[in-house]
């Protein structure tokens, strides 16, 4: 397994020189920066990691592939990229369009394409987005999406952030087993149709999610399931401690229009500008129904977080100044302002400062033994980010 680089002064100057050049299980780093026009077609099992901030990959012009920016088939981990500007002759470009095997996002943002990401039907497939971001894709036809995603195994959504897709639907899945929790779906003032749409049906989770159909919807429904027809198997249909708000004035209106033959189970949700009758339609059961009185407050900050975590030493606290050595070696750093930071040394966590509004923390062990320490700090956003940053803390020899 080798690391390649791309980026001004490396190895690479182009992202599909080095997707070229790789062999399965490498790593292609690359440095953070405007890429143009650079399309590449990825079917090896390979990690594409942007460094040093966003990586962002525009596409001005029609796409010659007729496909997508990135077109991916192999086993794949792509984590702090950024997609714009996808057009192809048809209609139907994407950032990136998904034709098989294993995908994985985090920390990504797609926006401005005519589709943000487009899957077709591969039902062995798996694609989990992480941390990521889909907007103002469509190109306002409603039949292009912020993200449609066809008959996979798992579509897997968590802590990620899908708004203002253009006349299309925030989220269509035809997978085998949808699961969106700990997101945001929001229409804000566009004209999207639905918030999720499982066209299909198939099972799914909606869990923890706040999800509000804007005022210009199109579409009076909010969640749907099974109205093309139940080609999917459907055993569990659970729609659960969401916060789910309508400020779509229509009759209409429905929280969850549910048209496969399982019973949609409804339990813990917070509503508002609906009424109870508008909760569901079709099979269900609703227990733990709330009503808000006033309409939350929209978070509309990315959920990536690129905030580099930095770790080093604290003064030398041992009890010689000069031999570095010391049983508590105390660690300081920088992150996320508010975030969480994890201390370990090994699989032993040594505790969670957590940092100050400026960003900055620091923490002091207790009990290790003198010597070589490793420590790795692993800092969590309040969206779930990840960053981590190892220390490598080694004795000095002293010669008497």
């Amino acid at each position: 397994m080798a690391t390649l680089s791309v980026g001004s002064g490396k190895p690479y100057s182009t992202i599909a020189a080095a997707v070229a050049a790789a062999q399965n299980g490498d790593t292609i780093e690359v440095q953070a920066g405007t890429y143009v026009n650079d399309y590449t077609s990825i079917s090896k099992n390979i990690t594409l990691q942007g460094v040093g901030g966003m990586v962002s990959v525009i596409s001005t012009g029609l796409i010659p592939n007729g496909k997508a920016i990135f077109i991916t088939s192999g086993n794949i981990t792509i984590n702090n990229f950024e997609f714009s500007g996808a057009k192809v002759s048809d209609g139907n470009g994407a950032g990136i369009r998904y034709e098989g095997g294993n995908l994985t996002l985090n920390n990504s943002y797609f926006h401005d394409n005519e589709d943000g990401l487009l899957g077709g039907s591969y039902p062995t497939g798996n694609l989990t987005i992480n941390n990521s971001e889909f907007a103002y894709n469509g190109r306002g036809d409603g039949q292009t999406h912020n993200l449609y995603i066809g008959t996979v195994a798992n579509l897997t959504i968590d802590h990620s952030y899908f708004h203002d897709a253009s006349e299309g639907h925030e989220i269509k899945s035809r997978a085998l087993n949808t699961t969106i929790t700990n997101s945001r779906i929001f229409d804000m003032n566009g004209t999207a149709s639905y918030s999720i749409d499982l066209p299909w049906g198939g099972n799914a989770l909606i869990q923890n999610n706040i999800i509000q159909q804007g005022s210009s919807s199109h579409n009076p429904v909010i969640i749907t399931a099974g109205e093309e027809g139940n080609n999917n198997p459907t055993t569990s249909f659970v729609i659960s401690g969401n916060t789910i708000i309508n400020d779509l004035i229509s009759p209409s209106s429905f929280a969850v229009r549910n048209s496969t033959a399982a019973t949609a189970q409804i339990t813990n949700n917070k509503f508002f500008g609906l009424t109870s009758s508008q909760i569901a339609f079709g099979p269900n059961a609703q227990t733990g129904d709330q009503f808000l009185t006033s309409e939350p407050q929209l978070d509309t900050t990315h959920p990536w977080s690129l905030t580099a975590l930095s770790i080093g030493l604290v003064l030398d606290t041992g009890s010689s100044s000069g031999d570095r050595l010391t049983s508590n070696p105390a660690v300081k750093g920088t992150g996320l302002a508010g975030a969480a930071v994890t201390i370990k040394e090994g699989t032993i966590t040594l505790g969670t400062p957590t940092a100050d509004s400026t960003g900055a923390w620091s923490f002091m062990p207790s009990g290790l033994p003198d010597g070589a320490h490793i420590f790795t700090a692993t800092q969590t956003s309040s969206t779930g980010s990840t960053a981590t940053a190892t220390l490598r803390k080694r004795p000095v020899l002293i010669l008497p």
